[in-house]
């Protein structure tokens, strides 16, 4: 089999070495960069199975790494893990909001550094297939086209639909187990469509989640029928992934 690459962005030498050499003997591949900027460019262009991240580095600190490498496409899914001297809760806290698995302090336990690793690998490599079926209504292509390759990189089945009237149409003939629908996808009244696609007895059960910038959220009518949760654009797509993975849970339970 193959082994993993593990990248470790760190601007420590010496303790780089050593955590280098700790991780070969377990049988990964280890790739090396001393600062936030040749981390960024190794991710992006070798795809690590894993990113071991510091976060005080000269210039771009681990923190801007971090949200840097789960905003691009390329690299959004491969899981962080902190290893960092800093051990104040609020870092913890925020290296959690960003998308990091696991987040250690040095001096650090290598025994279970290891298990983190170990566990973060083997959880990317079996995915579970969700087998849900996810209608997108939305006529922005740009983000429908950042939007897809993650929903299938996660498992799911992509319908699309620029318009309410289409989404209706395909959610009535392949009764999806999701609809995410945009709220200024309709060029004329969004409550309108919204209510449409809530009240059609035919999709009743189907969670309703609606997408729409921070600033509109007051605009939505939050009393409608089948309607699950807001989501925020622009869009963290760890949390949007947990909430189907929720959403679907539910359903099934």
């Amino acid at each position: 089999m193959e082994n993993k690459r593990i990248l470790i962005i760190d601007d420590e030498l010496d303790f780089v070495k050593m955590l280098q050499v700790r991780l070969q003997i377990e049988g990964y591949e280890v790739l090396v960069a001393e600062d936030g900027t040749k981390g960024l460019q190794i991710a992006r262009k070798d795809r690590p199975d894993l990113i071991i991240l510091d976060i005080m580095m000269p210039g771009m600190d681990g923190h801007m790494v971090c949200d840097m490498l789960k905003k691009s496409t390329l690299t959004w899914s491969i899981p962080i893990i902190y290893l960092t001297a800093k051990t104040g809760q609020a870092d913890e806290l925020l290296a959690m909001e960003k998308g990091a698995k696991y987040y250690l302090t040095k001096p650090y336990n290598p025994a279970m550094l290891l298990e983190m690793v170990r566990s973060a690998i083997l959880e990317t490599g079996q995915t579970e297939k969700k087998e849900g079926r996810i209608l997108v209504i939305d006529k922005d292509l740009n983000f429908v086209n950042e939007l897809e390759p993650k929903l299938k990189q996660a498992g799911y089945e992509v319908l699309f639909s620029p318009t309410p009237e289409e989404g209706l149409k395909a959610a009535r003939k392949h009764h999806p187990d999701i609809i995410l629908l945009d709220f200024l996808t309709s060029h004329e009244d969004s409550h309108a469509s919204i209510s449409i696609i809530s009240h059609d007895e035919s999709l009743q059960g189907i969670p309703l989640f609606i997408l729409a910038p921070q600033s509109l959220m007051a605009r939505v009518n939050q009393r409608m029928a089948n309607l699950e949760k807001f989501i925020t654009k622009p869009v963290n797509y760890i949390l949007l992934l947990d909430t189907l993975q929720r959403s679907l849970e539910m359903r099934k339970a």
